[in-house]
């Protein structure tokens, strides 16, 4: 028996340190197949919107864009980063080529140049009664503003520098108060504040931002990682499954 118990100790030994080497191979496993199951998250590059209304100016297609990727964000599973131009450089002036260029210095996958088409407000007044208080009512003006904002967004594959798709998207909305000033213009989106975002025009905005984001969320099929020289690994296929073709290939 004394012969034997230092045999069980050395055998119990072994087998403990096996079963923890079989552990940690199978939670390295877990874990392999774990990250090879995560989804690559696109990145969409969002440029300074263009205005062709004239209602806001540069400010108002920077806060444009912010908007853009706060929706990207909330109801997409894109990583949204909005493109800074340089000093100096107007929106108009940024064709795809150029959008394509900006987007590789800064990695993005995709991009977006945006135009406001339309930002409108038909405003109407007509009389109004306000509901009776004992046995009184007083009359009014009712002020009614309906608006219609159209927006477009052309996207290019950063990759291959060529476009995906041109989107075009309206939201509409409207309001009705007594003696009650609800109207504004697209350039207070700058300022922001719940009385612009309350706003016929910043309800309208929101609807199309919102369709728009969705547009561009159908299109992550068609979107291919951009990897410039010299990163490693190969590109990745389209969310679809799908290898990329041959000229999807990433170039510098």
């Amino acid at each position: 028996m004394k012969i034997m118990k230092p045999v069980l100790r050395a055998g119990g030994g072994l087998l403990l340190a096996a079963c923890l080497l079989g552990a940690m191979s199978m939670a390295k496993a877990q874990e392999k197949t774990s990250l090879a199951g995560l989804k690559y998250q696109y990145k969409v590059g969002v440029l300074p919107f263009v205005d062709n209304t004239g209602s806001g100016g540069q400010e108002m297609g920077t806060a444009l864009s912010r908007a853009v990727q706060a929706e990207i964000a909330h109801s997409s599973d894109l990583v949204g980063r909005v493109l800074k131009l340089e000093e100096g450089t107007n929106p108009e002036d940024v064709d795809g080529e150029k959008a394509v260029e900006i987007a590789r210095a800064r990695k993005v996958d995709t991009v977006l140049i945006g135009t406001v088409l339309e930002a409108n407000s038909e405003e109407s007044e007509k009389s109004a009664r306000t509901p009776s208080i004992f046995g009184q009512s007083v009359g009014g003006r009712a002020r009614s503003v309906k608006a219609t904002v159209t927006l477009q967004g052309d996207l290019y594959n950063v990759a291959t520098g060529k476009k995906i798709e041109s989107i075009r998207v309206t939201g509409k909305a409207s309001d009705t108060k007594v003696g009650a000033d609800v109207s504004t213009t697209l350039g207070d989106l700058s300022s922001g504040g719940a009385s612009f975002q309350n706003s016929p025009i910043g309800k309208a905005l929101h609807n199309a931002v919102s369709d728009l984001v969705k547009r561009l969320t159908a299109d992550e099929s068609k979107m291919t990682r951009y990897q410039p020289s010299g990163d490693a690994g190969p590109p990745s296929a389209p969310s679809g499954g799908e290898s990329p073709p041959a000229d999807n290939n990433p170039q510098a």
